[in-house]
């Protein structure tokens, strides 16, 4: 779970994956559900959003995504001012806090987005094809794919990022080094 604390709230991103549409039996149920592409078909990751106030839930939104499965991880959110921006499966979708209505939702990467990251004043979405910087409103500003997925079988991280640049290894053990211009150096 990834908790953070916004003004008088803290807000909670959870996996809800044994969530179903329809059901009578789900241990939550949601004020808002929000799909990303294809998602009410064929859904494979739900993430669920509470916004607390003095102890007590006071509203609460699902994000239900489609193809790759995601988790929630230290990095599969984050906060940007008034709006939470989280990764599910292929998508990344923008939260308003105050009233967990959906800003806006982005396919990012044709298989999955595992983490986001904040790189000057826009967002750097750590894909399995394709590493993708975007601005606050979702727009693309660049995408860079590699020879083979962005991740490594070893225990070494395939996506790091440093000060000045990306550092990135592939499936095969290939590295790349981005500049946040998505260029190799």
């Amino acid at each position: 779970m990834n908790k953070y604390f916004y003004k008088n709230f803290t807000v909670e991103v959870f996996n809800d994956s044994t969530f179903s549409l329809n059901s009578s039996d789900n241990l939550n149920v949601y004020k808002n559900i929000y799909f990303g592409e294809n998602a009410e078909k064929y859904p494979s990751s739900k993430h669920g959003i509470r916004l607390i106030e003095n102890g007590e839930e006071i509203n609460n939104c699902l994000i239900i995504g489609s193809c790759g499965g995601t988790g929630i991880n230290k990095n599969s959110s984050i906060l940007d001012n008034n709006n939470l921006l989280v990764c599910c499966s292929d998508s990344v979708f923008s939260i308003s806090i105050l009233d967990l209505k959906l800003n806006w939702v982005k396919k990012l990467d044709m298989a999955t987005c595992f983490k986001i990251f904040r790189i000057e004043d826009d967002f750097v979405v750590h894909g399995e094809l394709e590493i993708t910087r975007i601005d606050r409103f979702g727009n693309v500003i660049w995408q860079s794919g590699g020879a083979d997925i962005f991740v490594s079988l070893d225990e070494e991280d395939s996506f790091q990022l440093n000060d000045k640049f990306i550092v990135l290894k592939d499936f095969t053990g290939t590295n790349y080094n981005l500049n946040f211009n998505g260029e190799l150096i």
